[in-house]
């Protein structure tokens, strides 16, 4: 469907026919985080009721590391949850990690349910693209949702098959593939523009176009002061964040270029204080393989499988550290 023909609804006018939603971050990590300016848009709009949710993965790293492949979670490790079936459960200000690499750390999802007093939830990726699907439906059916959002930061949801440098295509591709398969309304949205360092903003601008030439594009939301202000909030518990914070910073006026995950570098513009909506069928159909390539795959391992044959490491395979080279020593004078 290109722009010459019947117009589909934008956000607005889905969430002014809306009163739940489930809000979740693209690729897990922390791109929960990005769900908080939405939910603040969306009651502006008239929603009532939200659940901000989160894929089970997360990147670790210790002094002297850095993170390089993600841990997949296991929702037995999430002391004071509530499962809400197999594949996702409902996450309390108090939930703590019992095992694995992050034994013992909080969740982003445990911060934004203190500091903001919503609930939220995390999902399971071990069984998969169907796991995966089917958490997204218990927390559709457990806040009677009429909107569906996936929030993504940077760029990579936006892969076409050429880009080499693209570093956590797995998930995304799930999630896109869901968020286009679920039967509840559902847009993607991308936020915080070129700023996770996978994908030369050239080669963006060319794929993002291609989306907007076939109808895709659904509108756009600026961050306010006061998303500014609650992320800021929740940003506060990490200190170490390098990809998450950048739509805040950007807000915040700290544009120009910055160097993310300690090696690449991006350029933080303007646009990256924006939060921009799609449909997400038109990014699979024109852009984006992958969610095709996964969209048969019953476990994680034949999704990896499925990345791979494109020419991509999924960053469940990924080694999970790699050592940190040491900061460069900045002469005296130099400091000056």
């Amino acid at each position: 469907m290109g722009v010459d023909d019947t117009p589909k609804p934008s956000l607005v006018e889905l969430a002014k026919e809306a009163k739940s939603a489930v809000l979740a971050g693209c690729g897990g990590g922390g791109d929960i985080v990005q769900t908080i300016p939405l939910m603040n848009y969306l009651r502006l709009l008239g929603v009532e009721r939200f659940v901000l949710a989160d894929i089970g993965v997360k990147w670790w790293e210790q002094y002297g590391e850095m993170a390089v492949g993600c841990e997949v979670l296991s929702l037995d490790w999430l002391s004071h949850s509530e499962r809400l079936g197999e594949h996702v459960a409902l996450v309390s200000p108090e939930t703590r990690l019992t095992d694995g690499r992050g034994k013992g750390e909080t969740l982003h999802e445990s911060v934004i349910a203190h500091e903001l007093d919503v609930p939220t939830a995390t999902i399971s990726l071990r069984d998969g693209l169907p796991g995966v699907y089917a958490g997204f439906e218990a927390l559709i059916d457990h806040v009677e949702a009429d909107l569906f959002v996936s929030v993504d930061i940077g760029a990579d949801s936006f892969f076409s098959g050429e880009e080499t440098t693209v570093q956590s295509p797995l998930i995304d591709a799930m999630s896109l593939h869901c968020a286009a398969l679920l039967p509840t309304p559902s847009i993607f949205a991308v936020t915080g523009y070129g700023c996770d360092a996978e994908m030369p903003l050239s080669h963006l601008n060319r794929n993002v176009a291609r989306v907007m030439q076939e109808g895709g594009y659904l509108g756009a939301y600026g961050l306010t002061q006061q998303d500014v202000a609650d992320l800021g909030r929740v940003l506060a518990h990490f200190p170490g964040e390098e990809v998450e914070v950048w739509p805040y910073e950007a807000a915040r006026g700290n544009l120009g270029t910055h160097y993310a995950k300690r090696l690449w570098a991006i350029e933080v513009l303007p646009l990256a204080a924006v939060t921009l909506f799609f449909d997400p069928q038109v990014i699979i159909d024109h852009v984006n393989p992958l969610p095709k390539a996964i969209s048969q795959t019953r476990t994680l391992a034949e999704a990896e499988e499925a990345v791979l044959e494109h020419g991509l490491f999924p960053e469940t395979r990924l080694p999970q550290v790699i050592p940190a080279p040491s900061p460069p020593q900045v002469p005296d004078e130099d400091k000056r």
